[in-house]
């Protein structure tokens, strides 16, 4: 009883979305890497070489609304510190804008015996094993631990990186366990080419790793499918059009991050190729106990006009040792309805093969479906926000379920606990601390039924007019040519940023809201400045920069 009520603890956890909700195609890619580990293996032709530039690239990269770095973990691989793993951290959120969002993780392990396991969301911290090069310790054999460390961060999940057969200390040979399918959100079908320099997005990945995927489905775990590039160079979503597809309600890390752990993804060959799958309009990810049928319903929107020319449901038994078979297919069209007739309390999960006329494939994360003809409703559709503006300074927030339907319960949750702080439906929370804070709502109903609503945001416990330490504030690289990066640590509302030459003239003065911020020196001349940060408090901090170009 106590593994059942694990599996079902971390089912609800792992949903974030239904089809209720508005839900965007945003296309990108979370497995690359720069110079800070052993990416950017070109820098010298390409003059790239820190993760703020690399984001910077593949901002203008076509069709890339996201854009994950994963550096390697360990020092073989280049990764010299923890601080500077951080310091990719503070890159991506100074690179991220309304309409690109830039992510930071790792990719841990060895191929040698080991495995590589993509790793999002496990706050600002490094695991590793080498001799103080990590800000957490796992052994690096040890993924059983590996998984256990990545469930108690509420934010975080792992994706495997080109899967070989024996990885993982032999995952896929293993039974089942519910730990580490928590931790496991999903598999690439294609991955790479890893070291291509291709900038025109004609070298395309041609090996596919669907036999990892399909043997963890059959051993009953519960995972998505995407795609990734493994970049090494400097063509940061260039070198193929292939793209990880992920469906969530905005372009922010929560709602990404939460739309992933849910399995709400896809990969694709095509770099902007819209796929809506859902089975009684529950949609893809989706783990779902109903009575009746299952009723598949596919709809696939290509904005450049290629047409479909296969699509293929695949079928299988979740936890049986058996391969999927494919369930039905058609041909040379858009779209597809099927009815699937199974027994009550039977299971199935289901996903799609879609082959496109130019020859590009697309494989769907799957929807696990349970009939259970004592079921009869899905969960309400909550939307929860804060009666305060997240980025307003306050201590005490009302929490609002702004829901259409009617929950019959509201589960509160601060990260890294499993009791509840309120099971009200508007409670109010009075936090002692500043900082900031994230809140995960779990709605459902009295039934049971269905996939339960999960969302989470970040509220701001801010105290009121800031003091800035010198401790706080970084600037890099130091001398400095074109630009100069200025790191602000907890940057909660602004300063005035001014650069004065030796005989105490202001050359340039701007006024930067962001914990990371570069400041143009292109056209100041050659020599020592002094670089003078003016807080809200009118402290003043003084770093001396040198200009040389």
């Amino acid at each position: 009883m106590k593994l059942y009520t694990s599996i079902i603890l971390f089912l609800l956890l792992r949903s974030t979305i239904t089809n209720s909700q508005t839900l965007n195609y945003y296309f990108g890619n979370i497995h690359a890497h720069s110079s800070y580990s052993d990416g950017n293996k070109d820098s010298a032709s390409s003059l790239l070489t820190t993760p703020f530039q690399d984001f910077n690239y593949a901002k203008n990269s076509q069709h890339i609304d996201f854009y994950g770095i994963s550096e390697h973990n360990h020092l073989n691989a280049g990764l010299t510190s923890p601080t500077i793993y951080h310091q990719g951290i503070r890159d991506a959120k100074a690179a991220t804008t309304s309409n690109f969002l830039a992510l930071y993780g790792m990719e841990y392990g060895v191929i040698s015996n080991g495995g590589h396991v993509l790793i999002y969301g496990y706050d600002s911290l490094l695991i590793g094993w080498d001799n103080s090069n990590f800000d957490v310790f796992n052994s690096q054999y040890n993924y059983a631990t590996l998984w256990k460390s990545i469930n108690k961060k509420p934010s975080a999940f792992a994706m495997f990186a080109h899967p070989a057969n024996t990885d993982y200390d032999s995952l896929y040979f293993k039974p089942y366990n519910a730990s580490f399918d928590s931790a496991i959100v999903g598999t690439p079908f294609r991955s790479g080419p890893a070291f291509s320099t291709n900038s025109t997005y004609s070298n395309p990945a041609t090996g596919d790793y669907i036999v990892r995927y399909t043997s963890a489905l059959k051993k009953g775990y519960h995972l998505g499918i995407g795609l990734d590039h493994d970049t090494h160079n400097s063509v940061f979503g260039r070198q193929t059009a292939g793209r990880l597809v992920v469906m969530a309600p905005a372009l922010n890390q929560n709602d990404l991050f939460n739309a992933i752990k849910g399995m709400h993804f896809y990969g694709s060959d095509d770099w902007n190729t819209k796929v809506d799958f859902s089975i009684n309009g529950q949609m893809m990810g989706s783990v779902v106990s109903h009575s009746g049928t299952a009723t598949l319903s596919v709809n696939i929107t290509d904005p450049d006009g290629e047409n479909t020319s296969t699509i293929a449901v695949y079928c299988g038994i979740p936890g049986s040792g058996s391969n999927p078979f494919v369930l039905t297919s058609v041909t040379n069209t858009n779209t597809l309805t099927y009815t699937h007739t199974l027994a009550n309390n039977a299971s199935y999960y289901y996903y799609l093969k879609i082959t496109q006329a130019d020859g590009d494939l697309i494989y769907t994360s799957p929807i696990w479906y349970k009939r259970n003809d004592a079921v009869t409703q899905y969960p309400p559709v909550s939307d929860f926000t804060t009666a305060n503006s997240n980025t307003v300074c306050a201590k005490t927030f009302t929490l609002t379920d702004n829901s259409t339907n009617s929950p019959t319960s509201w589960s509160w949750y601060m990260p890294g606990t499993t009791t509840p702080i309120s099971s009200l439906q508007n409670p109010v929370i009075t936090y002692t601390s500043s900082g900031i804070k994230n809140i995960t709502l779990i709605a459902t109903n009295a039934s049971g039924s269905g996939t339960p609503v999960t969302q989470t945001i970040s509220v701001n416990t801010c105290t009121g007019i800031q003091q800035l330490k010198k401790e706080q504030i970084s600037i890099y690289p130091n001398p400095a040519s074109n630009y100069v990066t200025i790191s602000i640590d907890n940057l909660i509302e602004y300063v005035n940023i001014k650069l004065i030459d030796v005989l105490g003239n202001e050359i340039v003065s701007s006024l930067f809201q962001k914990s990371i911020s570069q400041l143009n020196i292109s056209a100041v001349p050659s020599g020592i400045y002094s670089l003078i940060i003016t807080d809200s408090k009118n402290n003043t901090f003084t770093k001396l920069l040198v200009v040389n170009h």
